[in-house]
């Protein structure tokens, strides 16, 4: 279904035909994020990101660059996390040479603009401003400073107003050359193109007019915990969101992230899981409540998030712990694992239907993990996970020394929410 090519220059080309498809997408992946940065870079990661768009050697600006992409009605953007940086341009399949030569055009020939870098920093700053100003992401950030502290995993994405401030275009230029070097850089095509052609077009788009030699460094996360923790925001809102997190061994090469996958499926997963049925179906304390599994590629957790009316948000807790307690001493069923693998692979199929879901299914495992499944491996892998795996799992996994605890709300006293962490200890 995929083929890996490793080209010249370095650069990893991961080719996905779709014949059925009237779209082609070009993803590339850059192995660099937050976790790469120091205290004062901060924030560079997200920030390049923006810059990229702003203009290049071939459309110089801003608009000459979108006017280009909006006048075939291709959709394009980028995103950033931790450990990994993308840019993608999704197009008519007969733009395919459009898509390829912005995105190289982007990595190896940006024109990071001094003026256009001072403006931007005030469009970042209000970037800032809004997620601060949403509850139910900015809790994700706050439980992650709980978790990892001040060191890069536990820094915002999008840095700080201060650091982003203070950024120069030396920065960015430095950042470029020792994290955007082709060895670091994933490109995937996916979707209708000629396979014939596809490895020496890449080739021919993706060179740099300049060696970059540099080698990007990440620092390994100290993590430590012995007791559960929690972080009370306050803000004045009308519904209280919380994250109720435990601290896992299982990180993206772990095996074992199969059968928490699974496990996260059965708690909170859909409508019919373990907790949107207790705390949404039955009790209705939340409108949204979901479970899910997080990991990178040396860190892990697993999580249960929700928005609930202020006055009921300690009953909320409360039954969420309970529910945890409950799959931690008497575990899941047989019917349950069955329903879970079961919506695992549909849910799998469905997500993989369009050209810019399997560039991003393969080129996401190629940049962490230097290979990729494919969708029939994966799903024999979570055939394969057992009854006792799963449970294994949510034994070690859900003990009370590895909870946190992550509120926004109007409370300003977090010692009633460490004391539903206490009971659940007992």
């Amino acid at each position: 279904m995929f083929q890996k090519e490793t080209l010249s220059n370095g650069l990893r080309l991961v080719t996905i035909p779709m014949r059925d498809t009237k779209t082609v997408t070009v993803l590339a992946y850059v192995g660099t994020g937050s976790k790469y940065e120091t205290k004062r870079l901060n924030g560079i990661s997200h920030f390049l990101e923006h810059a990229l768009f702003k203009g290049t050697e071939k459309w110089p600006n801003a608009l000459a660059l979108s006017e280009t992409l909006d006048k075939v009605g291709a959709e394009f953007n980028a995103f950033t996390g931790g450990e990994s940086t993308a840019y993608y341009v999704k197009a008519d399949y007969t733009q395919t040479n459009l898509a390829l030569e912005v995105i190289a055009d982007m990595l190896f020939r940006a024109k990071l603009d001094e003026q256009e870098i001072e403006k931007e920093k005030g469009v970042i700053v209000e970037e800032i401003n809004m997620y601060n100003d949403d509850p139910k992401r900015k809790v994700g950030e706050l439980l992650e400073e709980l978790m990892y502290g001040d060191q890069p995993a536990g820094w915002p994405i999008t840095g700080e107003k201060e650091t982003v401030k203070a950024f120069s275009r030396n920065d960015f230029i430095s950042y470029m050359d020792s994290c955007y070097t082709p060895e670091n850089i994933v490109v995937c095509v996916a979707g209708n193109f000629d396979q014939a052609t596809i490895e020496q077009k890449v080739e021919g788009y993706f060179k740099a007019p300049t060696p970059r030699e540099g080698k990007p460094k990440k620092l390994a996360v100290a993590q430590q915990q012995d007791k559960p923790e929690s972080a009370v925001h306050y803000k004045k809102t009308d519904q209280t969101h919380f994250v109720l997190a435990f601290r896992s061994t299982v990180n993206a090469f772990d095996e074992r992230r199969f059968a928490q996958s699974l496990l996260a499926s059965i708690m909170g997963g859909n409508m019919s899981s373990r907790l949107f049925t207790a705390i949404r179906e039955q009790l209705g304390l939340a409108y949204y409540i979901y479970a899910g599994s997080d990991t990178s590629s040396d860190t892990g957790y697993f999580y249960a998030s929700a928005g609930v009316d202020n006055a009921r948000v300690h009953d909320a807790i409360r039954k969420t712990l309970e529910e945890f307690a409950k799959i931690r001493h008497d575990g899941i069923t047989e019917a349950e694992l069955a329903k879970a693998k079961s919506y695992f692979q549909g849910k799998t199929y469905l997500d993989l239907e369009s050209s810019d879901a399997l560039a991003g299914f393969f080129g996401g495992q190629e940049i962490i993990k230097g290979n990729a499944l494919m969708p029939e491996e994966m799903m024999e892998k979570i055939r394969k996970v057992t009854l006792e795996e799963v449970n294994a799992i949510a034994q070690e996994t859900f003990a009370p020394e590895n909870l946190n605890l992550a509120l926004i709300g109007p409370f300003e006293d977090k010692a009633e929410f460490d004391a539903l962490l206490t009971e659940a200890r007992k």
